[in-house]
């Protein structure tokens, strides 16, 4: 895959200290904290960033952080990507196209969704990617992927592909922690994705065996901190890192129903 890079806003003044020439500056970022419909929403983009990234699935990269003038809130920053000189399509942008549905779609594709006809084509280009991450979205409990990701479409090569925007995940998949993990518990859940009855059998099953091999102690250190991230306190934590290897063990049967 094409290295993904990161939009710089300005190059301010040289570090005098350097010995490397290094400069200070400002990338372009997208600035999130808890709120009223996602109680845990920091402490779960934290999480599902850092699982995304130890499973090799591509994702904008996001770091904790905080604002002098609030230094008791800790936010959750996700750093823009550098989209210029690509032709990345937009899938998070509504398409009010009303395009006449391919032939010969499989019993079980969501008909009615926005940009099917770039989906398909997005599902021939990246497989193995759209595969990961449909596997991914049913660990943490993602029912919100539908317009989260950005893709190079118009060749028929593989470039850049990236997921955004895990906001509603985890313990908050729902609006507060409690009725998160009362989603989480089930089974069934998430109920649908974009990507249902258009995935490659060999690439979901690679990433079931990935998410089953990760050993206890990485898990625990994505998931849990020393100390509250928001509202999510370390209990709450504990809670999902146990939660996490739980929804694990019925990925299997989650993915047979969607293949």
């Amino acid at each position: 895959m094409p290295l993904m890079h990161y939009k710089i806003i300005e190059i301010l003044e040289k570090n005098i200290d350097s010995t490397t020439d290094s400069h200070y500056g400002n990338l372009s970022i997208l600035i999130k904290n808890d709120h009223i419909e996602a109680e845990a929403q920091v402490y779960s983009e934290l999480v599902a960033n850092k699982l995304a990234i130890l499973l090799g699935i591509p994702v904008a990269v996001g770091v904790p952080a905080k604002f002098s003038k609030t230094n008791n809130l800790t936010n959750f920053v996700s750093l823009i990507a550098f989209e210029e000189g690509k032709e990345i399509y937009d899938f998070t942008k509504l398409d009010h196209r009303d395009l006449e549905l391919p032939q010969n779609l499989r019993e079980g594709v969501i008909k009615d969704m926005d940009h099917l006809q770039e989906i398909l084509k997005l599902i021939r280009i990246y497989p193995k990617e759209i595969a990961y991450l449909t596997v991914f979205d049913y660990w943490i409990g993602n029912q919100d992927r539908m317009l989260n990701f950005k893709a190079e479409i118009n060749t028929n090569e593989r470039g850049l592909i990236f997921a955004i925007d895990h906001g509603s995940t985890l313990l908050a998949c729902s609006s507060t922690i409690n009725k998160s993990l009362e989603k989480l518990e089930d089974s069934k859940f998430p109920k649908f994705h974009p990507f249902q009855k258009l995935l490659s059998p060999f690439f979901v099953e690679e990433m079931i065996e990935r998410i089953k091999s990760i050993p206890d102690w990485s898990l625990e250190l994505a998931t849990i901190f020393d100390e509250n991230i928001g509202n999510a306190t370390i209990a709450d934590q504990y809670t999902l890192f146990d939660m996490l290897k739980k929804r694990r063990s019925f990925l299997q049967d989650q993915l047979s129903l969607i293949l």
